[in-house]
């Protein structure tokens, strides 16, 4: 639809208020919001006018996005690698996930690795050593745990196992 025939149809038709309902169905970023506008068929500056108005009113926040997310990704086991490749591929900006991820409890973050690892290496404890450290391993590191993070949460998950 045209923008002279949405604007002509009321407030109901409008970027901003299509950006509202986006946002009250969930968490956007402003680059999400973006896309989701232009491909529903709105033009470049009603787009930017509306996540400008969202924007100054509160209600689209790249950072509290980011905010939440961390919090929720790492509730889920996940790691500050992992969290940021996905901010980023949600739009948010470098800055911004550098600022987010500095706020993050890094002495969490390597519980939960040695927590996951122990019950990794428990899971897999009638495997051959070489085989079990790959495998743990590799499910860290995918779940965005740093290399040498995950190395020793596995070093310490086979002592526990080992009782060594």
């Amino acid at each position: 639809m045209p923008a002279e025939q949405r604007q002509a149809a009321g407030p109901t038709g409008s970027a901003y208020d299509k950006g509202i309902r986006i946002l009250n169905a969930a968490g956007q970023t402003r680059a999400g919001l973006v896309r989701r506008l232009s491909r529903a068929g709105y033009e470049e500056a009603e787009v930017r006018q509306a996540c400008d108005q969202l924007e100054a009113r509160g209600y689209l926040d790249d950072r509290n996005f980011a905010a939440s997310r961390l919090r929720r990704r790492q509730q889920q086991g996940r790691g500050a690698r992992l969290i940021a490749a996905e901010l980023r591929q949600k739009g948010v900006s470098p800055e911004v996930i550098d600022e987010v991820l500095s706020e993050r409890d890094e002495d969490a973050e390597v519980a939960r690795a040695m927590e996951l690892a122990a019950k990794l290496v428990a899971r897999r404890a009638d495997e051959p050593p070489a085989r079990r450290r790959d495998h743990v391993m590799a499910a860290l590191v995918r779940r965005g745990y740093p290399a040498g993070l995950a190395r020793r949460a596995l070093q310490q998950a086979n002592e526990e196992l080992t009782g060594g």
